[in-house]
């Protein structure tokens, strides 16, 4: 069993470096084993099918930002300012950009009403939610809603300017300054 567990994230990682250099256009499964370096038969062998393989990637991508936003940000609590500065610093640091752009055609692709995007979609922002709220340093019943506007307003950026996000940087500095108060 520990062969099987080994050669799944063995898998699992090469194609994660797959996907985020090329997003997930080019998911066909014998174009997924061919990049594992083994069969597609094989891949359903490690994998109960391709969206279980799909969700595992995914998956594995996102636990990573999270270690990456956790060893930059730690467990400290932060103001709301602070935090969205934060944010908007990992978001558009190069280490992180193949994330983003993930991000953004995973998003895209959910918002096509495709079922496993979208379940994946909204695990992840669930997630980030959680995990953006336990940050700030507010009320308890202000943490999840100052979460999803700090999400929406970084996310939003990244929509509007993918390949420039350089160009939020007013927006983010102006909601910055109307967080401060908090």
């Amino acid at each position: 069993m520990a062969k099987k567990a080994a050669k799944r994230a063995e898998i699992i990682a090469k194609l994660a470096v797959h996907f985020l250099s090329s997003g997930l256009d080019d998911t066909g499964l014998r174009r997924l084993a061919e990049v594992a370096g083994t069969s597609d038969r094989m891949l359903l062998y490690y994998f109960e099918n391709k969206d279980e393989l799909v969700l595992c990637v995914l998956d594995h991508i996102g636990a990573g930002l999270s270690v990456e936003m956790a060893r930059r940000f730690g467990q400290d609590r932060k103001r709301p300012a602070e935090l969205v500065e934060a944010l908007w610093g990992l978001v558009k640091d190069p280490f992180t950009a193949d994330q983003v752009r993930l991000w953004l055609d995973l998003s895209s692709r959910a918002s096509r009403n495709d079922p496993l995007f979208q379940a994946v979609a909204e695990a992840v922002s669930e997630n980030w939610i959680k995990e953006i709220a336990a940050l700030l340093d507010v009320e308890k019943s202000e943490q999840r809603p100052l979460a999803i506007l700090i999400m929406a307003a970084v996310d939003g950026q990244l929509f509007l300017f993918p390949n420039a996000p350089e160009k939020g940087d007013e927006a983010i500095a102006r909601l910055i300054h109307m967080l401060e108060p908090y």
